[in-house]
């Protein structure tokens, strides 16, 4: 069963974000706005162990702040989403830590160098994607968010997102 470990972002602006998906991403209607931290991967693990391992990754980490302010994609592929500025470098630390532990490191993807985005249209020529970026980039956009929690999907047969936990972060540390 395909799963994967991915964060989703409660944007006080989330409808900016899904109008753009409505029209261009394929994925509307089947998962919401979303980082991704472990991309899709299929084995036969249990569910159990696969969250035990994410938890012990992530459990040092507290609620963080994050904020997409630059469009960019892989136009060539179809792609157009938007950047993670503020949070990427934490972003990218859990990233690779999860890729660090050997259960998840055969999936490690060498082909996509991770850029913490979310996703805003695939699926798309690359002149339908190269268009949509310059479009985009016109528009000015402040989405923020505090990350509070990790959730971990199995991904059905229909594309939908099924998350099967969900993993909070410790709460800010204040001082």
């Amino acid at each position: 069963m395909l799963r994967s470990v991915l964060i989703f972002p409660k944007f006080s602006q989330m409808t900016d974000i899904n109008k753009i998906r409505r029209c261009y991403d394929n994925l509307y209607q089947h998962i919401a706005p979303h980082i991704s931290l472990v991309f899709p991967f299929d084995n036969d693990l249990a569910d159990e162990t696969l969250v035990q391992v994410v938890t012990d990754v992530i459990k040092r980490q507290q609620q963080f702040d994050i904020r997409l302010t630059a469009v960019s994609g892989d136009p060539e592929h179809g792609y157009v989403w938007l950047v993670v500025d503020q949070g990427s470098k934490i972003l990218t630390e859990l990233h690779d830590a999860l890729y660090a532990e050997p259960i998840l490191n055969p999936y490690y993807r060498e082909d996509l160098p991770y850029q913490p985005h979310v996703t805003v249209a695939q699926g798309l020529s690359q002149l339908q994607a190269e268009h949509l970026m310059i479009a985009l980039k016109n528009e000015t956009y402040d989405l923020t968010a505090t990350i509070t929690e990790v959730a971990i999907e199995h991904i059905l047969e229909n594309d939908d997102s099924s998350v099967f936990t969900t993993i909070v972060l410790d709460e800010k540390d204040e001082n």
